[in-house]
């Protein structure tokens, strides 16, 4: 099956990665691929949105996201809540200083939240390294 190179229109092979003509990048992004970023959106609620809409719901890869996306979100809450019970019965300074590594460590998740993402759209199937095993294991 042919398509056609998005700079000069010409027909291109299917599996060839240049134009022949004009010699500009030829990439095909199968739509799934933005649907598997999407299920990192709002966490839990779009993994568990594309888990079970049709016809994502008989495509392993976005299912294989969206299941990681629910325990990545899981696991996110589970340790911002553990760590706020901990601020607040801490010491007031001990707790501030708590409450400041929190800071840190949402921002460390939310850049491994956005890579997330990123490796999704590319079509990687980027497994965290622990969640992954157990989003497996439990039957989601």
């Amino acid at each position: 099956m042919a398509a056609t190179c998005p700079s000069c229109n010409a027909e291109v092979p299917s599996g060839v990665t240049t134009c022949p003509a004009c010699r500009s990048a030829v990439v095909a992004k199968p739509a799934n691929n933005v649907i598997a970023a999407l299920t990192y959106l709002l966490g839990a609620a779009t993994g568990i949105l594309f888990l079970y809409l049709e016809p994502y719901d008989k495509d392993e890869y976005v299912r294989f996201h969206a299941r990681q996306s629910i325990a990545f979100s899981v696991a996110w809450f589970a340790l911002n809540v553990v760590i706020g019970v901990f601020v607040a019965v801490l010491p007031r300074p001990l707790g501030g200083l708590l409450g400041f590594l929190q800071q840190l460590i949402n921002l460390g998740v939310a850049v491994v939240w956005v890579y997330l993402m990123y490796q999704a759209y590319l079509g990687n199937k980027f497994r965290v390294p622990v969640l992954a095993d157990w989003v497996e294991s439990s039957g989601l």
